[in-house]
């Protein structure tokens, strides 16, 4: 027979084979944090996707002049100018209900007041926005 094996473990031997014990059975604290951010991170791009910010960038196309302005379907076409010439008996609100805007909107766009009166001959301008 062999002697060791009979022997009883010491007190202190007995200690460390239970740590041991644990040790093998848990992982350490910080194993478990590491897991947590690893999938923290791997849902990000699920999260931000739809952002733009943080698209991943395609391809680099070749770099280009910067191109000029140009008017886009978005952009609010320029407002059509007319000269309108004064006949006898107009008003501001006549003039202004023929060209779909307010008196006073008239009056503002040629520097003038709706009480200011108006003579026959007077050219004013006409912005429309159609």
């Amino acid at each position: 027979m062999d002697q060791n094996a009979q022997k009883p473990l010491s007190r202190l031997a007995r200690q460390q084979a239970v740590r041991e014990e644990r040790k093998n059975k848990q992982a350490p604290w910080w194993t478990a944090l590491l897991i947590v951010v690893m999938m923290a991170l791997a849902a990000m791009p699920l999260v931000t996707s739809q952002n733009s910010d943080y698209a991943v960038p395609q391809a680099k196309k070749e770099q280009t002049k910067p191109k000029t302005a140009k008017r886009s379907s978005k952009a609010k076409p320029a407002p059509k100018v007319k000269t309108y010439v004064v006949k006898s008996g107009d008003s501001w609100a006549a003039i202004a209900q023929k060209y779909g805007i307010s008196a006073e909107e008239l009056a503002e766009q040629n520097g003038l007041d709706t009480s200011s009166t108006l003579a026959v001959g007077q050219k004013l301008k006409i912005k429309q926005a159609k």
